[in-house]
């Protein structure tokens, strides 16, 4: 069995964070429909229906202020995320609210989630921006006060991860994972969450020996800790990866070891924003062949993945009126959509995010939740797992 530890996360570096936070501040709101040509990229298409009439209940926001309530430290690829929406949501909701972000860390990401489902007031002004909530949800992860399919949810963004080791490790290949006689030590942030989750299983499933670090409040804190060589093992959404660990593969300090993978027609495929790496699952039949697909740890990753395809999440708290829901699932729609958007996450990223509707996010939200409870197996399998057993 590995070891599990918990660090004492240190103070992150304050220049470090403040050029990221700086390359995420929220500028003085632009002219509605200034330039910026649309990126080369499909763009999301804009929600139907007419824009609400002005003053209309709970769809009027003029003199307000939305708080965009990110589950995850500052600088990490949530925060990033929800950064880059209030760049330019404002200009897209009737009335022209300020829009403000807030972190509220903890629990790998628990706290947040919990606050939007039982805490946040659900008059349209609190929005939660998280990673994929399932989960510590489905894992009866301690201190989880919410159920995600519950939400009133009003879109999503697919996005795969990616597990990398550091230079100091000495693995430049999957396949040096299994003869490396240096210690591998993953990094993650709580037990239960699918990050942690999915490098376990990956590990797990090929052999691999490995020592299991946790605790960390975020990605951003974790990518501190890999430069400070407390870990040599990670894995980081594609918004991370771009900005963080590409200048460091071709520098030739970061190795790319596999992707979690999106759901397409029900199967496990590679994203194509970074094709050129395989899926673990990919890798996994590649260092131990075909047969590897009935071992537990194969078919929980392959949950684990599905968790984790719709990686961020924009959500109301339940009950929220569905008029004021409808106002703000176009509004996100139409942000998405908007070339100024897309050409800003082409300049800061080099990509574009995969928008999902809000209703379609509701119901693939309600869909893990049914499938991949049901297979109490690998939810027992991964219950174990995040307890140590």
């Amino acid at each position: 069995m590995n070891d599990v530890h918990r660090p004492l996360v240190g103070v992150a570096l304050a220049a470090l964070l403040a050029a990221t936070l700086a390359a995420c501040a929220t500028p003085p709101p632009a002219s509605p429909g200034a330039g910026g040509s649309a990126p080369a990229a499909k763009p999301a298409k804009p929600a139907g229906g007419p824009a609400a009439k002005p003053g209309a209940s709970g769809t009027d926001f003029a003199g307000k202020t939305v708080t965009l309530s990110v589950n995850f430290s500052a600088g990490g690829p949530t925060d990033v995320f929800g950064r880059m929406i209030a760049q330019h949501l404002d200009r897209h909701i009737p009335g022209r609210p300020q829009v403000i972000v807030e972190n509220r860390p903890g629990a790998g990401g628990v706290i947040g989630l919990n606050h939007i489902y039982n805490v946040a007031r659900k008059d349209g002004l609190t929005v939660g921006v998280f990673s994929a909530p399932f989960g510590p949800q489905l894992l009866g992860a301690e201190g989880v006060q919410y159920d995600a399919a519950q939400f009133t949810w009003l879109a999503g963004a697919v996005e795969t991860a990616v597990g990398f080791t550091h230079q100091s490790l000495g693995v430049k290949t999957p396949a040096e994972l299994l003869t490396t006689t240096n210690e591998i030590v993953v990094g993650g942030l709580s037990p239960d969450s699918t990050k942690d989750q999915s490098q376990r299983t990956f590990l797990n499933a090929i052999g691999a020996k490995y020592r299991y670090v946790t605790g960390y409040p975020g990605s951003a804190d974790a990518r501190l800790a890999l430069i400070r060589g407390e870990i040599n093992f990670f894995e980081d959404s594609v918004t991370s990866w771009a900005a963080n660990y590409v200048p460091m593969v071709r520098e030739g300090s970061a190795f790319p070891m596999g992707q979690q993978g999106i759901v397409r027609g029900g199967q496990i495929v590679p994203d194509p924003r970074v094709g050129d790496i395989p899926t673990y699952s990919d890798v996994m039949v590649q260092l131990k062949g075909e047969g590897i697909k009935q071992s537990l740890d194969y078919r929980a990753h392959q949950a684990v993945a599905q968790m984790a395809s719709m990686l961020r999440v924009i959500v109301y708290p339940p009950g929220t009126s569905p008029e004021t829901a409808e106002v703000m699932r176009k509004a996100f729609a139409d942000t998405f959509a908007d070339p100024e958007f897309q050409a800003a996450a082409d300049k800061q990223l080099g990509f574009q995010f995969e928008f999902v509707p809000g209703a379609e996010a509701q119901a693939h939200a309600e869909k893990v939740i049914r499938e991949v409870g049901a297979d109490t197996e690998v939810v027992e399998h991964l219950k174990r797992l995040s307890a140590g057993l």
